[in-house]
């Protein structure tokens, strides 16, 4: 990736085994920012996504999942019941996610995105998914919002 008129975020999962900078070839000259957390997911970082875009006004926002995630190791009923059992207020929500499945995370991230009001709409919306194993990167999803 190379340096735009807008910064870029990128939202990814925090395993170590995960370079975000490395896998999409981040240069100096990128204004590039990291946002990483447990799968990568939209619904922890909706606060910092919108704050970021508030003082840093990024074009574009990035969602990069990765094969071989730990999320990907526990069954979807599994961490929903336990979820609930810790935040049963949440329970619609909790079980209206996935965890585990990666395609189907990212583009349900990347609508969690546009509809959030607290995005842009005019921000470019890209889904990735990476492959931990062969290191190949693959486009999910991407979508521009207008007003």
């Amino acid at each position: 990736m190379r340096a735009t008129k807008q910064g870029v975020v990128v939202l990814s999962c925090s395993d170590p085994r995960l370079n975000p900078y490395q896998v999409l070839g981040i240069d100096a000259t990128l204004k590039a920012t990291m946002v990483r957390n447990a799968g990568g997911r939209v619904l922890d970082a909706i606060r910092t996504l919108a704050i970021l875009q508030t003082i840093g006004n990024p074009g574009t926002i990035v969602v990069m999942h990765h094969t071989d995630c730990g999320m990907t190791h526990f069954h979807d009923d599994a961490i929903k019941k336990a979820l609930i059992e810790v935040a049963p207020g949440e329970k619609e929500s909790i079980e209206g996610s996935k965890f585990g499945e990666i395609a189907g995370s990212v583009l349900e991230d990347l609508a969690l995105l546009r509809a959030s009001p607290l995005i842009k709409k005019t921000t470019q919306i890209v889904g990735l998914k990476y492959d931990i194993h062969t290191g190949v990167l693959t486009q999910v999803h991407e979508s521009k919002s207008e007003l």
